[in-house]
């Protein structure tokens, strides 16, 4: 679910081989089915089904051997009209032998018409989750279930969503599915390794557009509609099965003789620049073709822009959606163009590890997600037209993996899931970031090809069949002759992050003792094992530079290793061993080390390095280990020497975030920064006009400078921008930098604020426009407009798509507002208990998380760890929640104390 070498010289062959190679997968898992079936047939016990919204692994298990050689035959008719639609579905499947189970169908809170086993009626129970069929009613071998139904659309972006254009009320209509919502579309086995070929037969208005899995075959005319046919698919799972459907604008290409289609609605149609979409696609086709050597299996490549959805992007076969926050109304920097690009090489990469071979049950989603997110990163630093990937890498995907890792919220990689309910409660740093980082680690750790072998033996072997985390790991290690049974229960099954810091001794001017020491945090004792680089730095005779003068490769494992290889080097003046980050592990420098840093930060001649370097200063203050307004002058001093764009965004960040501190600081009465604050305001505009114009630097500083800006005096100037007194060459302040604008007068009631949102609304009336309006009213600090909006989240959410509540709770409460919180406070806690106690587990999350009083006081942290006790037997994701805010409380505490 939310990424190029072109080599394709040998692509005929290529595709022979990756057409054998799809056959033989096909033989393969229905003859491991098959064999399946008839070993397990002695083994079923009865098994009743729990009346639930989700599936529990344990029932899943059991019906995996009940049937087998499933298929799908579907009819579904839709319209612009209706909140709801119709279809049937035939079940063709064989039941097992001797079966003692009732047969359970996924299918969520629809209604059934009829149902038919084999051409006969026969009993059948539907309570609100799933149809059951009594075991008297079915014999073994052979089966044909058919079922005709209704059910509504879905309004929270799952399932079968639909959504009316406010701007010229077209209707669209597509699905997101995982982990168990494909049971909202139709009824059937909603499990993944019951993988199946699904044939469709869709009814829609003449003018629409109607993607799925695979290309129509026919389009007949139908009265005012057209009938779709759709051929049997191959065989997969049913969450990577797709529908969509509307007046969606379409952009063809090619690649290697194979359709490419881009869809999106027509109100968005002007502001889409496909290159910044086909040529990412057809560069990670290349890379993955040639790195696989197995070629792409599904024969053709659709890529859907859908309104209102929740994640950045996902992998259904051959249809892959994504969210429309990709598409903007303005230019692109080159990094928003470049995480497009990732997010494309991230769905590609699950056409084959997630679609083409598959995890047995949820517990292995983690392996899904953090591969792709290794491969794509791997696709963009090879083989696209962007430069230094693995920096951006470092600084987003693999600090989410460090701050979650860091946290209350730790857990293994590998976690068992003892239901769907729980599937993504787990979807953080650890299944994305830390995956990928250790995924990215192991090719140093095994040899680059041994891993390329390793992967391309695995998919295969496994094509279109189910695994679990033992077939990966085994073929990994094969090319490489190693047993992997400690490193998987080091760094797959223990949670986690080590530190490691360098202990050495110089005589003579040359290292004469080095050693590497390895510590792990309370609770997680493990000590690991991988290979990193000693990376030793000198700094120059004049004293102007700070030059890389060695670079070695080592392995280290336990609490201590001795380092051998750089015995006799030059003494350094900086020693980083985790050099060019190759290992998953904290750094904390030695003494000799971060004064050098300190003092030489923007004299070292490695953009990488001084990356890491802020990334530690930025961990000190987060760890209360250094005071947020030291760190602040120390940027400010330095941001402006910065050439690097990475690294001028790391030291932006960081600078934004410590200033965080001090702004609550300032509210508490503890400290008075204003005069800071508006040095940094400042600062962030003498950057901006200093840019080049139209440069990614000058896009950055324009954010940073808009973000940032609250005093009277600079608001003055953003509201020259948003009227035309103020410009800057370069920058064109398109309708999304009119929202921020405006929404940012609000927020400090500036200027003319009312009348300015006003007109903005009359005239945008798209979707993002209506949203952008509703978010610009909110977090305006006036007790009847928040009255107003709280009652609608509380009493009245039905009235608005999940999307649009949404916007409403990030505007509600925003951190300079807790005056106007404050008499909200009980009942946001006590509504969070009755979010819980219901199915909409898209609304709990997202209540839970932007609506949840918190404050950086002793009295705050203290209601918070009352809170997990009260909260304990809620939804883990309630839970985790609140856990990291209680966490996250306790540390700004504790960074507070350093400012007194």
């Amino acid at each position: 679910m939310t990424l190029n070498k072109s080599q394709i010289a040998k692509a005929l062959s290529i595709a022979i081989i990756g057409s054998s190679v799809a056959l033989m997968g096909c033989e393969k898992a229905d003859t491991a089915s098959n064999s399946a079936v008839a070993e397990t047939v002695q083994q079923q016990t009865s098994l009743l089904r729990t009346q639930s919204e989700s599936l529990e692994a344990v029932y899943a298990e059991m019906r995996a051997k009940q049937v087998s050689n499933v298929s799908y035959k579907l009819s579904v008719t839709i319209d612009n009209k209706s909140e709801s639609f119709s279809g049937s579905t035939e079940l063709l499947f064989d039941l097992v032998e001797n079966n003692q189970n009732d047969l359970t169908i996924d299918f969520d809170e629809g209604t059934i018409n009829s149902l038919k086993v084999n051409g006969k009626v026969v009993k059948f129970s539907y309570e609100k989750w799933f149809i059951t069929i009594p075991a008297s009613e079915l014999t073994a071998g052979k089966q044909s279930i058919t079922i005709d139904y209704q059910r509504p659309y879905s309004t929270d972006g799952s399932g079968f969503h639909r959504f009316v254009d406010p701007k010229n009320g077209e209707v669209y209509l597509y699905t997101d599915f995982e982990p168990y919502d494909a049971n909202r579309l139709f009824p059937h086995f909603d499990q993944p390794d019951l993988k199946a070929s699904y044939e469709i037969q869709v009814t829609a208005p003449a003018h629409w557009q109607i993607i799925s899995a695979t290309r129509e075959t026919t389009i007949s005319e139908s009265g005012d509609n057209k009938v779709w046919s759709f051929p049997a698919s191959a065989r997969f799972s049913s969450y990577v099965f797709s529908l969509h459907a509307g007046n969606y604008a379409v952009w063809e290409d090619d690649f290697e003789g194979m359709k490419l289609r881009l869809f999106a609605r027509q109100s968005l149609a002007e502001y889409v620049k496909t290159d910044e979409w086909f040529i990412p696609t057809k560069q990670s086709f290349a890379f993955f073709n040639k790195y696989f050597d197995v070629q792409y299996p599904f024969g053709k490549y659709d890529q859907i822009v859908a309104p209102d959805f929740n994640a950045g992007a996902m992998e259904n076969v051959a249809a892959v959606t994504f969210n429309e926050g990709y598409i903007a109304r303005g230019e692109k920097s080159t990094s928003a163009r470049m995480s497009l690009a990732n997010v494309i090489a991230h769905e590609m990469a699950h056409m084959w590890f997630g679609d083409l071979v598959t995890m047995r049950w949820w517990n292995g989603l983690w392996l899904n997600e953090s591969f792709a997110t290794y491969m794509a990163n791997l696709a963009i630093a090879e083989a696209s037209d962007f430069e230094n990937n693995w920096d951006v890498f470092y600084s987003g995907t693999k600090q989410w993996a460090y701050r979650t890792d860091d946290s209350v919220n730790t857990h293994a990689i590998e976690l068992p899931v003892a239901s769907t309910g729980v599937a993504l409660s787990n979807f953080d740093g650890i299944t994305y970031g830390k995956g990928a980082s250790v995924l990215k680690q192991l090719p140093y750790y095994l040899g680059e090809e041994n891993f390329r072998i390793g992967v391309s033996n695995y998919l295969k072997k496994f094509s279109y069949q189910n695994t679990d985390l033992e077939d990966f790991i085994g073929e990994l290690g094969k090319p490489a002759g190693k047993d992997m049974t400690q490193w998987t229960q080091d760094w797959l099954y223990n949670a986690g992050l080590n530190t490691i810091k360098v202990n050495y001794q110089c005589s003579d001017g040359k290292i004469s003792e080095f050693a590497i020491n390895q510590t792990a945090p309370d609770g997680y004792p493990t000590l690991r094992e991988q290979r990193v680089q000693i990376g030793l730095y000198n700094v120059s005779a004049d004293g102007t530079a700070m030059n890389l003068t060695s670079a070695t490769p080592i392995m280290y494992k336990g609490a201590t290793t001795e380092i051998k290889a750089v015995i006799g080097q030059a003494c350094p003046d900086l020693v980083y061993p985790n050099e060019a980050d190759w290992g998953y592990v904290k750094v904390d420098l030695d003494e000799k080390s971060l004064a050098s840093a300190q003092k030489h930060i923007n004299a070292i001649d490695n953009a990488t390095m001084r990356l890491m370097l802020w990334q530690s200063l930025s961990d000190s203050v987060n760890d209360a280990n250094l005071a947020a307004d030291q760190l602040v002058t120390f940027a400010m001093a330095n941001i402006e020497g910065e050439s690097d764009y990475n690294v001028s965004r790391k030291i932006a960040s960081t600078l934004t975030s410590a200033l965080g501190f001090l702004t609550v600081a300032t509210r508490l009465e503890q400290k008075d920064y204003t005069a800071l604050y508006m040095d940094v305001e400042n600062l962030y505009l003498r950057l901006l006009e200093n840019a080049e114009a139209g440069s990614d630097f000058q896009k950055l500083w324009y954010g940073r400078y808009v973000g940032v800006t609250k005093t009277t005096k600079h608001l003055n100037r953003l509201q020259n921008i948003l009227n035309g007194e103020k410009s800057f060459d370069g920058i064109t302040i398109d309708q999304d930098k009119r929202w921020t604008l405006i929404a940012k007068m609000n927020r400090y009631q500036h200027g003319n604020y009312q009348a300015l949102l006003s007109t903005e609304a009359k005239k945008d009336i798209t979707d993002s426009g209506v949203k952008s309006a509703i978010y610009a009213e909110v977090i305006r600090p006036e007790a009847e407009v928040k009255e107003k909006w709280f009652n609608i989240v509380i009493n009245n959410p039905d009235k608005l798509k999940l999307s649009t509540l949404r916007y409403i709770m990030w505007g509600l409460f925003p951190g300079e507002q807790q005056a106007l919180e404050a008499p909200y406070k009980a009942k946001i806690l006590a509504h969070i208990p009755k979010l819980n106690e219901g199915s909409d587990l898209g609304l709990l999350e997202s209540f839970a998380g932007s609506m949840l009083p918190t404050q950086c006081n002793a009295a705050s942290e203290a209601e918070l760890a009352q809170l997990i006790k009260d909260y304990s037997g809620m939804k883990p994701q309630v839970l985790k929640t609140v856990k990291a805010s209680h966490q996250q409380i306790g540390r700004c505490v504790k960074a507070l104390e350093l400012l007194k």
